[in-house]
């Protein structure tokens, strides 16, 4: 056995740090050394490691509302604290103090109390969690590496004409003009059918496109006898949905022949987002009280899982396109006439959960479907981000009875988490100025919200509603003729559905791990859900 120093966590990161390569990005080291040399927090040491062992405990050094960081290996978890362990000496080092001690551990074993009681709405205590994407160096400075947690938006477009690769690529660095890219972000594919492209898509998104290289996206673009079809796989931490929207039209606009002012995109780096906390509007007695009985049987009730179907022991996703036909799409648009569409696609999702699983042998019990919700002001123009909090929207076996009475329940709760806020307490914490440098918050991919996310979650569903205009690609080349767009999934057993209106059709974008579905049932549920969609948006209904 060695006699030399112990090999504490410390010391393995400062061997990280000693092996990266000269020049790399800003990695975990960084994010502690940051924050040690802020002055603003307590770095655990003697008694406080006793509580964290193996780790290092770094506490915001504020009485209320404390930020507390945990780090072990790559894994990075933060929270706040309502009322902080420490006792602050404004002449000396911070230290615990046992009547504060107390106290914290008294709020917070209310707070989890509550938390059940709730169903986890996110404003009460923030819990980030996430794996340290620069983990390794070699992914940041080599571009797009195959990686078993790809976190990157699918978006991808069809067009009439033939795309040109050299007016393509200036477009490229006209569109991230922002900075000089890194890697090459391109990639030419010749596909002669339908089983080519499905292969180059799920080969796309395979792979995890690190948010510390520029641009953080890996495009490809697949020659295809029905028409040219470029796809974007973006990171999820540099943008949302409607983030990854705003860098294919910019595409688009500079293939069309912008300049480069024109069309040069905007990542988000220093902007005053706006962040507002649950809506004054009623009192939270009366808000929460109303559904106090569903919240605590929500929280208590182990949700049901997806019932697998030919799934596979292997990493990635597989892709099963639909597009509604203009009449289909028409209807649903006329049944969501009082309220958004998402209601309505939510409302057929938990239905074909429901009918799948019953057709497997696991009826009942809950599901559990997120669904993301936009922080953007409306017309506001904003650069290329993640503003996006999701919220959870769940029902039993008994409110999947019928389109009804499922209608109802996803509504009621959509309502409520709108009226909450869900998630935005997450949001207020990440913008807490100078507690993290702006690459810390980007590289975190997962610090999403995790608000109810005490179980695993069934599914996501994300929309970018009814496009009035599809990106335009120029005079010989025209309009996107197809867009489809998905986020990606928290969990190897989520499935994730993401809907765009293009032209008048609704495409719907079924994206689902190897280890939940084949290719052949990924068909059949969505087979299902088109089923179920047509029940809920029948006349009557």
């Amino acid at each position: 056995m060695s006699d030399g120093p112990p090999d504490t966590l410390e010391s393995r990161l400062e061997r990280d740090e000693a092996a990266a390569p000269a020049g790399g990005s800003p990695g975990l080291v960084e994010l502690l050394r940051d924050l040690d040399r802020s002055g603003r927090f307590h770095r655990d040491s003697g008694i406080g490691r006793v509580f964290h062992p193996g780790r290092l405990s770094l506490r915001e050094n504020v009485a209320t509302n404390s930020l507390h960081v945990v780090i072990q290996d790559n894994h990075v978890a933060a929270h706040v604290d309502l009322v902080s362990p420490l006792g602050l000496h404004p002449r000396g080092p911070s230290r615990y103090s046992v009547r504060r001690a107390v106290a914290h551990n008294l709020v917070g074993m209310a707070q989890d109390v509550v938390s059940v009681v709730r169903g986890r709405q996110g404003d009460h205590r923030c819990e980030l969690d996430c794996e340290w994407l620069a983990a390794n160096p070699a992914a940041e400075v080599g571009g797009p590496t195959t990686d078993a947690s790809a976190w990157g938006v699918q978006l991808e477009a069809r067009v009439a004409g033939p795309l040109d690769e050299a007016r393509l690529r200036a477009a490229l660095h006209t569109a991230f003009a922002q900075r000089p890219l890194d890697h090459d972000p391109l990639e030419i594919l010749a596909c002669r059918d339908d089983d080519d492209l499905e292969a180059a898509r799920e080969q796309l998104h395979s792979m995890a496109v690190p948010v510390t290289t520029w641009p953080p996206v890996q495009l490809c673009l697949a020659r295809h006898p029905a028409g040219d079809v470029l796809m974007l796989n973006l990171n999820h931490a540099a943008a949302d949905g409607f983030g990854a929207l705003g860098v294919l039209r910019a595409i688009a606009v500079a293939y069309a022949g912008a300049t480069e002012g024109e069309a040069t995109l905007d990542f988000l780096s220093s902007h005053d987002i706006p962040v507002r906390p649950a809506s004054a509007g009623t009192s939270a007695v009366v808000r929460y009280g109303k559904s106090a009985v569903e919240r605590l049987r929500d929280g208590l009730a182990r949700p049901a899982r997806l019932a697998v179907d030919q799934g596979e022991d292997r990493d990635g996703y597989g892709f099963h396109l639909v597009r509604l036909s203009a009449e289909d799409t028409r209807q649903l648009v006329d049944t969501a006439s009082s309220g958004p569409s998402s209601g309505v696609l939510m409302t057929a999702l938990h239905l074909a959960m429901g009918e799948w699983n019953l057709e497997h042998g696991t009826p009942g019990r809950r599901l559990h479907v997120l669904s993301p919700a936009n922080l953007r002001r409306p017309g506001w123009e904003a650069p290329v981000a993640n503003l996006s909090v999701t919220a959870r929207v769940s029902t039993t076996r008994r409110e999947r009875r019928g389109p009804v009475s499922a209608r109802k329940a996803v509504a009621a709760q959509a309502a409520r988490n709108k009226a909450t806020r869900t998630g935005i307490a997450l949001i207020g914490a990440l913008d807490r100025s100078g507690l993290l440098p702006m690459w810390a918050k980007q590289s975190a991919v997962v610090l999403q919200p995790l608000t109810g996310n005490l179980w695993v979650d069934n599914a996501m569903l994300s929309s970018l509603g009814r496009l009035d205009q599809a990106p335009w690609f120029g005079a010989d080349v025209g309009q996107a003729v197809e867009l489809w767009f998905s986020t990606p999934a928290r969990s190897p057993q989520t499935l994730c559905l993401g809907a765009a209106t293009v032209g008048g059709r609704l495409h719907l974008s079924f994206r689902y791990p190897h280890r939940l579905f084949g290719p052949a049932a990924a068909r059949r549920f969505a087979e299902i859900y088109l089923g179920q969609l047509r029940l809920v948006t029948a006349p009557g209904q």
